[in-house]
C-alpha cells in the first residue's frame, strides 16, 4: 500500500557518523555517500514532481476556459 507521507512525519539526524532516517515503519541507517546520493536524487525527483504539476494544472485550466494558461 502506498501512503503519502507529511514532511513532519520524517525525523532525520546525524547519528555516529552516519545519517538517520525515521518515519512510521520506516528506519535507514546510511552512510554518508549513500545519504549524499539520495539526497540528489531526491531532488531531481521534486523538481520533476513539479513540472508534472504544473502541466497537471495548466492542462485542468485549459480544459475549462479553453484558452492557454500563462505562467509568470
Amino acid at each position: 500500500m502506498t501512503e503519502t507521507l507529511r514532511p513532519e512525519a520524517f525525523e532525520i539526524t546525524a547519528f555516529e557518523g552516519r545519517v538517520l532516517v525515521e518515519a512510521p515503519g520506516i528506519v535507514a541507517t546510511l552512510d554518508v555517500e549513500a545519504a549524499s546520493t539520495l539526497s540528489d536524487q531526491l531532488l531531481a525527483a521534486c523538481g520533476s514532481a513539479r513540472l508534472q504539476q504544473r502541466r497537471a494544472i495548466g492542462q485542468q485550466k485549459i480544459g475549462q476556459d479553453n484558452h492557454p494558461v500563462d505562467w509568470v
